[in-house]
């Protein structure tokens, strides 16, 4: 049960913040990018297999040769 209670927060909070990150991309008075990190952080708690495929992405290894700090801090493995 609380497993189930786990993965729908995860779920909501990735559901939600993707939405807002969209929005915030269209309209200039939201901040976009951070609730788009915000639906990649609980994407990763949700789903392990995304988590390892969105790190052999290309953008991915992009980010990690010309900006190492962030990568770190995004993958924090």
């Amino acid at each position: 049960m609380v497993l189930l209670l786990i993965r729908l927060f995860w779920s909501f909070s990735a559901f939600t913040s993707l939405l807002i990150g969209l929005a915030g991309l269209i309209f200039p008075i939201i901040p976009g990018i951070p609730f788009l990190i915000l639906a990649l952080f609980s994407l990763e708690k949700l789903s392990p297999k995304f988590n390892h495929w969105l790190m052999t992405t290309k953008a991915m290894r992009w980010l990690q040769s010309k900006q190492p700090k962030l990568a770190r801090w995004l993958v924090r493995d």
